[in-house]
């Protein structure tokens, strides 16, 4: 598939052919493009300025993700001045180069990838990376962030990250620094900040001071942490309004019972909460009021309350909140009163909610974080987030360097790693649900593959990120459910039951749940998802099902939708054809699945927010290899489910090349192409390419019970007319066995085994028999009546006239791919 950049390489527009040179960077030239994040064959950034001098501390950048983006360096000078300049990447005429110059507008925070792994935490935004530095430790229940260029390029930067969150602001003490508090305040607000507080310091701090700098005197770190509290408290979210005789303050939810000479009785119902606003699903239904607390352990929680549960009897939703460590009055009275006030507070502040993962408009939303580019409303995921395993550890850098560097050479790694991309751009590429069932003999390598895939999303899990096959029909729906628009990873197929893993590899590709029903007989909702499938298992999908009680066959649509790949790459090393230099393929699987524990959850979000901020120049690229790909692997007389399976394999290959594209990966452009397309042509030799499944397995199952089974069928004499036959001498003319198919004669050279109705129809179980004789027919192995139109022939035995399926021995010799 790697093409030659020429006109028609349809990778021309993202080969790079990158050289990097360590030479001291210069002031980027106008025609340079800024590189980002910094790709792993990038020189070091310099560590000396030829005119200020040797670089003392330098803070790095770095995405959501973790990758960096470029650095701040600090010049301490000979004289106690400090001089502090950035550093970032740039490329022109194909080299690298570092440039003493700083972020293209808007600019990146500093700390952001800290951000991404505590979504609900309070940010802290203070002046300057050193003090950024020496927040972290005074205030850990925040996320701590600091924009670069000082003061007065706050208005530069990129705050959209801030969305529904709480922020609060910590100036320096100084009057540029409480400008660019404000300043942030409102930048923070225009990005969707549910409140954004600047802390009040007292008159007396020493002029400049941060909290890099040691405590003055009358100022310590308790007083610190009281004004920050103060301040937070101070701006709570706006546009709450209580119905009447209600009211909340620091002690908690009150109603003022009025008396008969005009005064009031307040009565505490709770302990105090925020209402954060009104929140509803993406189609307007499910409203809830958001309330957030603390509990008594000081953990911060945030429930969305139902309106429809406060409507039909609260007592549910009060035991909810106090399992949860809000302090509720169980007094019938107060009880009451505490459900009204939910159940009539009103908010102008709107939220999102969302039970599964996916695409919420232009905004992916994770369990932990939601990937958009723009503020826009707040997202609440209130799916169970600890069950699905989007977790993060390490680094994306790390990722890359001891998981994804070792795909290079290795088919069926780069296969399974550009898969794990696919999820997330199956409805922008309007492409259906599905995957890929990795089959293997045990220790062959499949688990590492579904280790390695699902480190790109997560992981912590017993399987990592992945699930156990060993689920109700049920539950699996729900774990697709969870993972919408992303990777599902099953493991070892055997644990589900033979009867129901046809009907779950349906479900799970048509991506909708089963129809239920309320309890008034009207539909409910389905849930519907779309997502990509990574399966193993010891055993394939279609021999699985066959292993049943009932022996049911896999239909063609099934193994469509799950495609069976062999974990073995052919070199006598199972998955591996490879080893980057280890002594063998256990140690080489040994070393991915001990770093897939270490590195985990990064690639697939940064994956997100590179397609985000190129999508239209993405979806062009994606368009055009999808296409390439069809065209190279098609071949004349391709079967329409071969076809239709190539448009997976094309789509796997499209998520590699783009993941390379992105930087996420390290692999060259046309490695995912290449695996894909050399999977595919061993997954279509296998199943067939130039018939439909259902034909091929028609002549197999035929030609398996023939010479299996060869007992049942009642042996008949040679006889001169074909229409009158005889049983032969010393036979009654029936099988020796129990079962019977029909029987068996020879005329001269010619065998024939005829079949009656009802051995016909037993061995062709699960097929229409009248369609099952058409295809037999067609393939040439069917003698038909004498007037060459009727499937069966007639036959006279003991006298009986039978209407017979006869069926010519040519067949046994007949190579099937079987």
């Amino acid at each position: 598939m790697t093409g030659d950049g020429g006109e028609d390489d349809p990778f021309a527009r993202i080969r790079h052919g990158v050289q990097t040179s360590p030479s001291e960077p210069a002031r980027a030239p106008s025609t340079a493009e800024f590189v980002s994040p910094v790709p792993s064959d990038a020189p070091p950034p310099p560590s000396h300025h030829r005119t200020q001098g040797q670089v003392t501390t330098a803070w790095a950048y770095r995405d959501r993700a973790g990758a960096l983006v470029g650095r701040v360096a600090r010049i301490d000078k000979p004289d106690g001045s400090k001089v502090v300049l950035p550093q970032t990447l740039w490329r022109e005429a194909g080299r690298l180069r570092w440039a003493w110059k700083g972020f293209p507008e808007p600019r990146p925070l500093y700390g952001l990838e800290r951000f991404a792994e505590r979504p609900v935490a309070p940010v802290l935004v203070v002046e300057g990376e050193k003090t950024a530095d020496a927040a972290r430790a005074i205030f850990p229940g925040f996320v701590v962030l600091t924009w670069p260029g000082g003061s007065k390029a706050a208005g530069k930067v990129d705050w959209s990250p801030l969305a529904g969150r709480d922020v609060v602001i910590f100036p320096d003490a100084d009057e540029p620094g409480r400008k660019a508090a404000q300043d942030v305040a409102a930048l923070a607000l225009a990005a969707g900040a549910l409140i954004a507080a600047v802390v009040e310091l007292p008159g007396f701090l020493p002029g400049g001071w941060d909290l890099a700098d040691a405590w003055p005197e009358g100022f310590a770190q308790a007083k610190a942490e009281a004004a920050v509290g103060a301040a937070r408290a101070k701006a709570q979210p706006s546009g709450v309004d209580w119905p009447w005789g209600f009211r909340m303050d620091e002690q908690g939810l009150w109603f003022d019972q009025p008396t008969q000479n005009g005064g009031v009785v307040p009565t505490r119902l709770s302990a105090p909460f925020e209402i954060l606003g009104e929140a509803r699903d993406p189609d307007g239904g499910g409203w809830a009021a958001v309330l957030r607390f603390r509990d008594r352990d000081g953990r911060e929680k945030t429930i969305p309350v139902s309106r429809a549960r406060l409507a039909s009897g609260a007592a549910e939703v009060r035991a909810e909140l106090a399992d949860a460590g809000l302090i509720v009055s169980p007094a019938r009275g107060k009880a009451d009163k505490f459900a009204i006030a939910l159940a009539e507070v009103q908010c102008a502040r709107r939220l999102t909610l969302v039970s599964a993962t996916g695409w919420c408009g232009e905004r992916f939303v994770l369990p932990r974080e939601v990937v958009s580019l723009a503020g826009g409303e707040p997202v609440l995921f209130t799916g169970e987030a600890p069950a699905l395993h989007y977790r993060k550890a390490g680094s994306l850098a790390g990722w890359r360097a001891t998981v994804a560097a070792r795909a290079e050479g290795n088919s069926l790694l780069t296969f399974a790693l550009s898969l794990a991309f696919l999820g997330p751009l199956l409805r922008p590429l309007e492409i259906e649900g599905g995957g890929v069932h990795f089959r293997g003999s045990s220790s062959c390598g499949k688990t590492t593959l579904a280790q390695a895939a699902g480190s790109v999303w997560g992981g912590g899990g017993p399987l990592g990120f992945g699930q156990t096959w060993r689920s109700t029909a049920n539950a699996l729906e729900m774990v697709a459910y969870g993972h919408n628009d992303g990777l599902v990873v099953f493991d070892e197929l055997a644990l589900v039951a033979p009867e129901e893993a046809g009907a779950a590899a349906y479900s799970l590709a048509s991506g909708q749940s089963k129809a239920r029903s309320r309890a008034d007989g009207s539909l409910r909702r389905r849930a519907e998802w779309r997502v990509a499938i990574l399966s193993t298992g010891e055993i394939g999908l279609a021999d699985h099902i066959r292993a049943g009680k009932k022996g049911e066959r896999a239909m063609a649509g099934q193994e469509l939708r799950l495609l069976d790949v062999a974990a073995d790459a052919g070199a006598q090393m199972g998955i591996w054809e490879a080893l980057h230099g280890l002594p063998g393929p256990a140690e080489l699987s040994d070393a991915i699945k001990a770093a897939c524990g270490r590195d985990y959850g990064h690639a697939g979000p940064a994956f997100l927010e590179a397609f985000l901020a190129r999508r239209g120049e993405a979806m062009a690229i994606a368009k055009t290899l999808f296409a390439a790909f069809l065209k190279s692997v098609a071949q004349d007389r391709d079967s329409g489910q071969v076809q239709r399976a190539a448009l997976r394999f094309g789509a796997v290959a499209v998520a590699g090349e783009l993941a390379a594209l992105f930087g996420v990966v390290p692999w060259p452009p046309g490695q995912a192409s290449d695996a894909s397309a050399r999977l595919y042509h061993r997954w279509a030799a296998a199943f067939g390419r130039d018939a439909p499944r259902e034909e091929r397995e028609v002549l197999r199952r035929l030609k398996g019970v023939i010479e299996s089974e060869r007992s049942a069928f009642a042996p008949l004499g040679d006889n001169d007319t074909a229409e009158e036959v005889e049983p032969a001498a010393g036979r009654i003319g029936e099988a020796r066995g129990l079962k019977t198919y029909g029987f068996r004669y020879v005329r001269g050279a010619e065998v024939r085994y005829l079949f009656h109705e009802g051995g016909w129809g037993e061995v062709f179980k699960g097929f229409n028999a009248t369609d099952a004789a058409r295809t037999v027919d067609a393939a040439g192995f069917l003698d038909k009546d004498a007037d060459g139109r009727r499937l069966k022939r007639s036959y006279k035995v003991h006298g009986e006239k039978h209407r017979l399926y006869c069926v010519r021995a040519e067949l046994l010799a007949a190579d099937l791919g079987d």
